[in-house]
């Protein structure tokens, strides 16, 4: 017969099962909380004795350290003692809290601590005594036998603290009778553990799992965040900036153009206040800029040959008015061994040296500021390591700033009235500059005596090209009637940039029409011709890349030079521009970079054709007179037919051939215009300026215009 199982008794074995497995939990916890103590009490005796030794290792080397000192004055000898009170202190911060407990082993560390001092301060009184009074001192100092005696007594002390301990050994714990039971709680805890705990397992490690996804989620959704809100802060900076750097744009240009024409002291002085504070803005604009697009990861090194003798006429130049005011001297010095052309990024190169002579120019009253610019030898890769040091006789930096200095918005301290001045992003965009260019940057300070940097940049190739020479703005006066003339066009919706544009080239030979827009400039284009366009990018309606693709299929305006004139920030912009451009001015410029950049696209006047020369001679028309048709056929077949391929590859022997032919020309049919452009063409050519020649050879079709225009009746 089917007997129905006995519930009680299937409780009861429940009840026990889980009895013992709870008491065998219980067992094995008590155990293992045991054995844990006694281990910790081990390790903490261990530790202890490690602490000690470093100690007494630390005192004996600070003795070895003082008799070699003593014996042979190197100063080498005192590495192992200097900051050694520092390590003693840290030694001790680490025995104390594991002794506090038992008061006589304390009292004893305290004595310890104690001695060790006493004889650190020994090894300092006869490392004195060697420097202030000779060797014949140190030496009696330590024949005395003080030291010695300290040391013996450290030695004592430390093995009577060592015996205290009484360290336990692990191996001890495991091996005496008591493992046996250790290893039965084991067995049983694991025993209960598997029982009991096979489902709180099964669901904590689900749990865990659920937790793990959820964290990962968040951690995904964070990062994500963060990378958007960096593009997105990114992007609102460059705007800001365009936004900014276009009123700006016109305030430093009309302030520059107003510095020319005010002849009141008074009012001059106003004028260069409103220079200087636009100038000071636009530093911080650009300072905070530099730290986004860094942060970013859109800071972009443009490599090109850089000789690094050009950088110290760069600094002599941009630094000679704040240093004459001061009456601080500038020395900068190059190694001659260096290589004249390595592939850098020449402007990230100044701005880190911009900053760190700023920097030393703004903390520096009297005395001078060296830069020193050498190299290691080349590796057998052919690469170079570039070292760089600037170096001054200023206030100094306090010790514990020389590491912060280089976090953004940090400065040295507000112990200095100047120091409130500027963002304190100099220091920073240096190291992170230096930085990305592989290198490394460090600081060396005394309060009162100067600071010093150092840059070593490793791995930099050298290039097989030579530098094309930098330019520079000073404040010598710009002469745009030195440039041959032309009609240049103005397209900016703003109206305040195109007024200040035209006045720039008031007064001189050139022709200057205005446009507002896109379409305006397109319609304006197909009237007149223009010979150079100065294109803002950012307009409404059609922005600057589409009114430069429009302007390019209007017939004899597909090699017109275009020159991008633009206030955006973003490198990926400014590279797109350069791309798609003839050339690239940025808002805001001066009189001096619009004629730096025209002077790219426009051949120079010759000598004879310059106002005042010649009699009165008009400008449009000196040196070309009437051209015979012939000579206008030839032309136009030239510019047609073989100047497209030149203007293209730029080949220096077809260029000089070319030059040879326009030359003949020129005597042919007596065209002192075309005489002037061949020679220099030639010139271009034989000293391989591929800038300037391929500049030059730009401004073959509106020569070829202008003789055209003076065809006889």
């Amino acid at each position: 017969m089917y007997r129905q199982p006995n519930n009680s008794i299937y409780k009861t074995v429940v009840i026990v099962w889980l009895t013992l497995s709870v008491a065998s939990v219980v067992l094995a916890a008590v155990t293992w909380l045991d054995l844990s103590q006694r281990l910790r009490e081990a390790r903490q005796a261990a530790a202890v004795r490690a602490a000690l030794d470093a100690m007494l290792a630390l005192v004996v080397d600070a003795e070895t350290a003082q008799r070699g000192f003593s014996i042979t004055g190197d100063e080498s000898y005192l590495v192992p003692i200097r900051g050694a009170e520092e390590i003693l202190q840290g030694v001790f911060d680490r025995i104390l809290p594991l002794v506090k407990g038992d008061e006589l082993l304390l009292k004893r560390m305290m004595e310890l601590r104690t001695q060790a001092e006493l004889s650190l301060g020994f090894q300092h009184r006869v490392i004195e005594a060697r420097r202030q009074e000779g060797p014949e001192r140190a030496v009696e100092m330590v024949v005395e036998g003080e030291g010695k005696r300290l040391v013996d007594g450290i030695r004592v002390r430390v093995r009577e603290v060592a015996e205290m301990q009484k360290p336990v050994k692990v191996q001890e714990l495991v091996d005496r009778p008591g493992g046996a039971l250790f290893r039965a709680s084991l067995t049983s805890l694991v025993a209960g553990v598997l029982g009991v705990g096979a489902g709180v397992f099964a669901f904590w490690l689900a749990r865990v799992m659920l937790g793990h996804q959820d964290r990962e989620r968040r951690l995904v959704e964070a990062r994500l965040l963060a990378e958007r809100n960096s593009r997105e802060k990114t992007v609102f900076l460059a705007n800001m900036s365009h936004e900014i750097r276009t009123p700006m744009n016109a305030i430093l240009g009309f302030g520059e153009l107003l510095a020319g024409e005010v002849v009141d002291p008074k009012h001059r002085k106003f004028v260069r206040a409103i220079h200087t504070s636009a100038t000071s803005l636009l530093q911080l604009i650009n300072d905070i800029l530099d730290m986004s697009k860094i942060e970013a990861g859109v800071m972009e090194l443009r490599l090109e040959p850089t000789d690094p003798r050009e950088l110290c006429e760069f600094l002599h130049t941009l630094f000679a008015e704040p240093l004459a005011r001061k009456d601080v001297r500038l020395d900068c010095a190059v190694d001659q061994e260096l290589p004249r052309a390595l592939l850098m990024d020449r402007i990230r190169l100044r701005q880190v040296l911009v900053n760190l002579v700023g920097n030393a120019v703004k903390f520096t009253d009297k005395g001078s500021i060296g830069v020193r610019i050498g190299g290691e030898p080349p590796s057998a890769s052919g690469h170079i390591t570039l070292l760089i040091e600037v170096v001054d006789t200023g206030v100094g930096i306090p010790a514990d700033k020389l590491e912060a200095i280089f976090k953004p918005f940090v400065q040295a301290g507000a112990h200095l009235e100047r120091e409130k001045s500027g963002t304190g992003l100099g220091l920073s965009i240096v190291r992170r500059l230096t930085e990305t260019m592989g290198g490394t940057v460090t600081a060396a300070s005394q309060l009162g005596q100067g600071s010093a940097f150092s840059l070593r940049i490793p791995g930099i190739a050298i290039s097989a090209r030579l530098p094309q020479p930098g330019k520079l703005e000073t404040d010598g006066g710009v002469d745009f009637n030195t440039l041959c003339p032309a009609r240049i066009l103005v397209v900016d919706d703003n109206e305040a940039n195109c007024k200040l544009m035209e006045g720039m080239l008031a007064g001189s030979h050139h022709q200057v029409s205005l446009a507002n827009s896109g379409l305006e400039a397109i319609e304006n284009a197909r009237a007149v011709r223009p010979g150079v366009v100065l294109l803002d990018i950012r307009m409404p309606g059609m922005d600057g890349f589409e009114t430069l693709q429009n302007l390019r299929t209007i017939p004899g305006m597909e090699r017109i030079p275009v020159i991008a004139v633009t206030a955006s920030g973003l490198a990926s912009g400014e590279t797109l521009s350069k791309g798609s451009f003839s050339g690239y001015l940025r808002k805001p410029f001066s009189r001096m970079e619009l004629y730096d950049e025209l002077s790219e696209f426009l051949p120079r006047q010759a000598e004879d054709a310059l106002p005042g020369a010649g009699g009165g001679v008009d400008p449009g028309s000196a040196g070309v007179g009437v051209t015979p048709p012939e000579l206008v056929t030839e032309l136009r077949r030239l510019h047609e037919v073989e100047w497209p391929a030149l203007r293209e590859v730029l080949a220096i022997n077809e260029c000089k051939a070319f030059a040879i032919k326009l030359s003949s020309l020129a005597e042919t049919w007596s065209c002192p215009a075309l005489a002037n452009y061949a020679r220099t063409l030639s010139e271009h050519a034989a000293n391989y300026s591929v800038v300037e020649l391929e500049a030059h050879m730009g401004c073959f079709p509106g020569l070829v215009e202008r003789l055209q225009g003076n065809k006889p009746a």
